[in-house]
C-alpha cells in the first residue's frame, strides 16, 4: 500500500514539475539611469462596484454603492483602490462591534 502512495505521489510531483514555465532565454538589460520602467499590467475587477462622488464635490467622501448609501472618507486613499463600507460590517453579538473584515467593499472613482 505504501508503494502506491510513493508511485502516486512521485508521478504527481513529475507531472507538476513538467508544467514549470521556461525562462526566457533573451539577455535581459537592466534599465539606464533616468529611464522608468512600467509597472505590470493588472486586471481590474469589474465585479467590484464603484463609489460615486458626493454631489457637492468635496475632496475625499465618496458615497458608497451600498444600502445606505452613506459617505465615506477616503482620504489617504487614491482613485481605483479598494476599500471597505464600515457601514456594512456584521456586529459581533458578544461585544456588539463591527467586525472589520465583513464589511463590503467598493472601488474609489
Amino acid at each position: 500500500m505504501k508503494t502506491r502512495h510513493i508511485t502516486l505521489l512521485a508521478s504527481v510531483a513529475a507531472a507538476f514539475a513538467s508544467c514549470a514555465p521556461i525562462p526566457d532565454s533573451a539577455p535581459t538589460t537592466p534599465p539606464t539611469q533616468g529611464s522608468e520602467v512600467p509597472a505590470p499590467m493588472t486586471e481590474i475587477d469589474s465585479n467590484v462596484p464603484v463609489g460615486r462622488p458626493t454631489p457637492d464635490g468635496k475632496k475625499d467622501m465618496v458615497i458608497s454603492p451600498y444600502r445606505p448609501y452613506n459617505v465615506i472618507n477616503v482620504s489617504g486613499y487614491q482613485s481605483g483602490d479598494i476599500v471597505g463600507d464600515p457601514s456594512t460590517a456584521r456586529i459581533d453579538p458578544k461585544t456588539n462591534k463591527p467586525i472589520a473584515n465583513t464589511s463590503k467593499h467598493f472601488r474609489i472613482p
